[in-house]
């Protein structure tokens, strides 16, 4: 039994080493789904009816395909009611390779799966807030946004709407400065927000841009 004790330790340190990488593979996988449910939103159909099912044994090939057609359809109507309620659309930034989903509310729930809206929208006069997290993993959300410098291009794809803004200002901010997120009237402007430096960040990093 005491043997065993030094090997348990082991094992028990070995799993809480691998928990953050683990649990930062499930977050991506997370973002990467809601990447692909975005991109497949101009593919989901008006018509919501499903399909009824034939329940004679004779043609039983037939049902099997029909109720395997209504599922597919169940499935995407899913994810259109899902995307309506959670997201706002698509962050790009090419100069730092990003391309991310935004999120409705900057909750904790949210900011682990992606980057999302704190206040305004995208294209309306006022500030288009948006918080993420500046993983250390390179290129994960914000991670990379110290790289932008004013003059950079800001996208935002909107679904029915594209917008581009340009960098006007890179800010280092103390976290009880929020006028950050005051807009001025009749600019349309956006607000990247994130924590700064990775490692004990005491301050944020802000990328403002306009229309």
């Amino acid at each position: 039994m005491k043997k065993m004790i030094p090997s348990l330790v082991i094992l028990i340190g070995i799993g809480l080493l691998c928990y953050p990488w683990l649990a930062e593979r499930y977050e991506t996988y997370q973002q990467q789904r809601l990447v692909k449910t975005w991109q497949s939103l101009s593919l989901i159909e008006d018509n919501q009816a499903t399909l009824p099912v034939d329940h004679s044994e004779a043609d039983a090939a037939e049902e099997q395909a029909r109720r395997a057609e209504a599922l597919q359809r169940e499935e995407t109507l899913q994810r259109e009611a899902y995307i309506k309620k959670n997201l706002d659309g698509m962050l790009k930034i090419d100069k730092i390779n990003l391309n991310l989903p935004i999120l409705k509310g900057a909750s904790e729930k949210n900011l682990k799966i992606s980057v999302a809206s704190m206040t305004g929208k995208a294209g309306d006069p006022g500030n288009y807030a948006i918080a993420g997290h500046r993983n250390r993993t390179y290129g994960r959300n914000f991670n990379r946004l110290d790289e932008v410098v004013v003059g950079d291009t800001i996208e935002v794809n909107a679904g029915s709407s594209q917008f581009t803004y340009t960098v006007t200002e890179k800010l280092y901010v103390k976290p009880e400065e929020v006028w950050v997120l005051n807009s001025n009237p009749g600019e349309q402007e956006i607000t990247l927000i994130t924590c700064h430096p990775m490692a004990k960040p005491t301050h944020r990093l802000i990328i403002k841009g306009k229309l």
